[in-house]
């Protein structure tokens, strides 16, 4: 989504998983950084909500959000298709 140029490089996203919200901030190469370690990228969204979460799978897509300037939450894939909505 960083190549496609949806997100930015220091955006951070949010989940939510049994009433515990796990911040993480997309660094420059489109990894997700958990907030919580600060360290190592992970690849996929996939992957960092299954992290955050404790599970073995996560749909990060849909569980992961970005959140905008009146505190209204996007999960990653409806902003991903409302952009390619837009392009077209």
């Amino acid at each position: 989504m960083i190549d496609a140029l949806i997100l930015k490089p220091g955006v951070q996203i949010v989940l939510t998983y049994r009433s515990t919200e796990h911040w993480a901030t997309i660094d420059e190469n489109g990894g997700i950084i958990l907030n919580a370690t600060g360290g190592t990228p992970y690849g996929r969204v996939d992957e960092a909500g299954a992290v955050a979460r404790g599970t073995k799978t996560c749909q990060g897509m849909n569980e992961w959000h970005v959140e905008d300037a009146d505190g209204t939450r996007i999960s990653l894939r409806t902003l991903r298709d409302r952009s390619s909505a837009s392009a077209a």
